[in-house]
């Protein structure tokens, strides 16, 4: 494995937030706004269907509940990812933590283990002001703090994981 770049990063708690926000939103809402209009949309149409049928009260029920329920799920994994990322920020504490751009993949040592993830596995960069979000998964993903990285490491990571092949 040959080492192409090795920078210190610091995780801040507002940019950890921020990192978790931007995620989120664009997960939901920017990256396939189809998934989230869709059910909206529907809930919309079915209670246009009861309104019109003389049913008033189960339609505003119904857009109510369904409203509601979605809104939980999307708090609930809003959290979940928040309190992830605060565990992280929370094992990095106190620890020299440092990202390692190989030939092969990164390695982002923030504290804990910090395995080699290959270039193949990241299915997208998301470039943020002081994090960029490294796309593993569709709830997935590895926040790495940018501020102190090389110009020419942040280059070389975007043209590996755009040249990676893909299974």
């Amino acid at each position: 494995m040959r080492e192409r770049f090795s920078f210190p990063i610091r995780f801040e708690d507002a940019d950890v937030r921020a990192a978790v926000n931007a995620f989120v939103w664009r997960a939901l809402f920017l990256e396939k706004p189809l998934r989230a209009v869709l059910p909206l949309a529907l809930i919309g149409l079915s209670c246009a269907g009861l309104a019109l049928a003389g049913d008033g009260e189960d339609a505003a029920l119904l857009f109510i509940g369904a409203t509601a329920l979605l809104a939980i799920f999307v708090a609930g994994g809003w959290r979940m990812q928040q309190r992830m990322m605060r565990e992280k920020v929370e094992r990095a504490r106190g620890h020299l933590s440092s990202a390692t751009l190989f030939d092969e993949g990164v390695v982002v040592d923030a504290g804990g283990a910090a395995p080699l993830l290959p270039w193949a596995s990241i299915r997208a960069v998301w470039p943020g002001e002081r994090v960029w979000l490294l796309i593993v998964a569709t709830n997935y993903f590895i926040a790495l703090p940018v501020e102190r990285a090389p110009k020419e490491a942040l280059d070389f990571l975007t043209a590996r994981v755009s040249q990676a092949p893909r299974a």
